[in-house]
């Protein structure tokens, strides 16, 4: 089967249970000679290249880690979504002369959030939306943040912070609801929730962090008590994603040369379109030259 877009999933699955040996391959790999081309032509010159083996197969992960994948994949799809209605709810505030993303760190934080619900909400008052702030942001910041407070409330600005804000809360919603979905999958592989506790102490996830009770344990527990997170640069979020991208054993792959290359991060990966095309015209032709032997 050739790999094109996602509509190789389901009857993938189906002959798959069926018992059949299924091979999918990059479409990169069955290029038609130039010419008229047809479905049925399609099959046959994918089915004449396998005969001579002359395709390879491509990486499929097996049920659970395609789930876990499906999952997270989403929840990443989601944080893009609800940071494209941070930018909204930033235009908003700016295009009424509130200036609040020069003085916090995020508007998306607790106070940022907590000060905007409270204006959707009617509060005008700088010193009550002062107090909505964390206690160091007051400290620090108490000046700064009064004269970003010092706008001119519109009613289409309102209505513009509004959306986005309802916005950014519904994919808030979303993202729990993968953290929840995810949480069913990494407890399911490795037989059921854990209760004991690392014996050393978690990296701390600082951006995106997953609601899933003991996720470390559970990794741990899924690869047979080996730790990536002693690696550098690896947290338990990481390691999750890996795991949904990879599954759980990495031989299949014959060497670290294979790995980066599959992982798109060899040099010639990303060659312009016309040498592209030239590489792919000199593949047939060997094809083409080898079939005639």
């Amino acid at each position: 089967m050739e790999a094109t877009g996602v509509y190789w999933n389901i009857l993938y699955e189906i002959l798959e249970e069926a018992g059949i040996d299924v091979w999918l391959v990059d479409g990169r790999q069955t290029k038609q000679v130039p010419g008229r081309k047809t479905d049925v032509k399609d099959c046959q010159w994918i089915q004449q290249l396998h005969s001579y083996g002359l395709l390879n197969r491509c990486f499929v992960v097996e049920s659970d880690i395609k789930e876990l994948r499906s999952y997270q994949r989403l929840r990443e799809d989601h944080f893009r979504s609800a940071a494209m209605h941070v930018n909204h709810m930033q235009k908003a505030l700016t295009e009424m002369n509130i200036r609040l993303k020069e003085v916090l760190s995020q508007i998306h934080g607790t106070s940022g959030l907590a000060i905007i619900e409270a204006i959707l909400k009617g509060e005008r008052n700088k010193e009550k939306l002062l107090r909505m702030c964390h206690s160091s942001i007051i400290k620090n910041k108490k000046e700064e943040v009064l004269k970003s407070l010092n706008g001119k409330y519109t009613q289409a600005g309102l209505f513009a912070l509004q959306q986005a804000f309802e916005s950014y809360n519904f994919y808030q919603h979303q993202i729990q609801q993968c953290d929840q979905m995810l949480d069913k999958v990494i407890k399911r592989m490795g037989d059921g929730s854990t209760k004991q506790k690392s014996q050393r102490p978690r990296k701390p996830i600082r951006h995106n962090k997953p609601d899933i009770d003991n996720l470390g344990m559970s990794l741990i527990k899924i690869f047979g008590g080996k730790d990536a997170t002693l690696l550098s640069g690896i947290t338990d979020y990481t390691w999750m994603q890996l795991l949904s991208e990879t599954g759980t054993e990495l031989s299949r792959w014959p060497s670290e040369k294979h790995f980066t290359s599959w992982l798109g991060l060899s040099p010639g990966q990303h060659s312009s379109g016309k040498t592209k095309r030239i590489k792919e015209k000199q593949v047939v032709l060997k094809q083409v030259k080898y079939l005639g032997k």
